[in-house]
C-alpha cells in the first residue's frame, strides 16, 4: 500500500504492508514464542530425565544439567528477540491503521 506525501503534515511518501500481511507475521512469531516457551520448561525436562539419571551418580548429572541450562538460556534469549519483533509488528500495524483512518 502506498501513501502519498503530505506537505501539510510533513510526511514523506511511504510504502506500507497491509494489515493482513502484518497479522500473518504476528501469528508466525506468536507460534515461535509458544514453541520457545515449551523449551524453557526446565521443570518438564528434568522430570523426563529423572528416570535416566536415577541410575547414575549425582556427579554425572552435572554436565547434563549444564547443557539443559545452556539450552534454556538460548531459548530465553530467542524469546526476548521474538518479543521485540512482535512489539515492532504491533507498532507497524498501529501505524498502518492510523494511516488508513485518514
Amino acid at each position: 500500500m502506498y501513501s502519498c506525501m503530505n506537505v501539510y503534515e510533513g510526511s514523506p511518501p511511504r510504502l506500507y504492508r497491509s494489515p493482513a500481511q502484518i497479522h500473518i507475521d504476528m501469528i508466525k512469531i506468536s507460534a515461535l514464542i509458544r514453541e520457545n516457551e515449551e523449551m524453557l520448561s526446565v521443570h518438564n525436562l528434568l522430570i523426563e530425565m529423572i528416570p535416566t539419571w536415577a541410575e547414575k551418580s549425582p556427579e554425572k548429572w552435572i554436565p547434563e544439567l549444564r547443557e539443559t541450562l545452556a539450552e534454556a538460556e538460548d531459548a530465553l534469549e530467542n524469546l526476548k528477540k521474538l518479543k521485540f519483533a512482535l512489539e515492532e509488528l504491533a507498532a507497524e500495524l498501529e501505524e498502518v491503521r492510523c494511516m488508513l483512518d485518514f
